[in-house]
């Protein structure tokens, strides 16, 4: 019944995350059990407690482990394909091209964050985890990526402000982000943002 349920809703090197398994008619020990079983049997691979996986071979056919990102996007950016989360400060300026240091700590803003600010590790891998400003979702999520860049933009940008501005507003261009998108998320976000819309000269879409 569990293989059936895993094989049904997981492919390989996906994690699978024992809190997201619902079979109502299996308990929580019963689960346990069968997971160990499924383990010891090398039907499925352990990553971390809660935390199973498929196994994935790579071309030469040699079992793929599950990395510790992947796991921190499963659980905190997308999970099961809905939207919960991106990734933010450092780590959102360096992939956005506002700076070019590369983080040692990941960080992430996500629905799921358990307190306004979680340092945690996934083995050994360090990660950032904050409570975003408004719930995040698949229709939101550029916009509030767009407006923590202008947020933390004095503390995470490497490039000048007017660098700054000008990927920005690419950006906002690229994603249809226009001012009544702003307006609606902005209130949400502290004074300084403001400044740093002045300071760049970022530009959106008008309507």
């Amino acid at each position: 019944m569990l293989y059936d349920y895993l094989k049904k809703n997981y492919i390989p090197g996906e994690p699978i995350f024992t809190g997201d398994i619902t079979l109502p008619e299996m308990s929580d020990e019963n689960l346990r059990y069968h997971l160990k079983k499924l383990t010891d049997d090398g039907v499925i691979c352990r990553f971390d407690v809660g935390v199973y996986y498929f196994p994935k071979a790579n071309i030469l056919g040699e079992t793929m482990t599950l990395s510790a990102d992947t796991v921190a996007v499963h659980k905190y950016i997308k999970r099961k394909e809905k939207r919960i989360g991106y990734y933010s400060g450092y780590t959102l300026a360096n992939r956005m091209g506002l700076s070019s240091q590369v983080p040692f700590t990941e960080e992430i803003t996500s629905n799921f964050a358990p307190a306004p600010v979680r340092k945690l590790t996934i083995k050994n891998r360090k990660y950032i985890l904050r409570r975003p400003a408004v719930e995040i979702t698949e229709e939101n999520v550029q916009v509030l990526q767009f407006l923590d860049c202008l947020k933390d933009i004095e503390k995470c940008a490497e490039e000048d402000l007017d660098v700054c501005g000008k990927i920005l507003s690419k950006y906002a261009a690229d994603h249809r982000i226009t001012k009544n998108m702003i307006d609606k998320f902005i209130v949400n976000y502290p004074v300084k943002i403001y400044k740093s819309i002045y300071e760049t000269g970022v530009k959106y879409v008008s309507s």
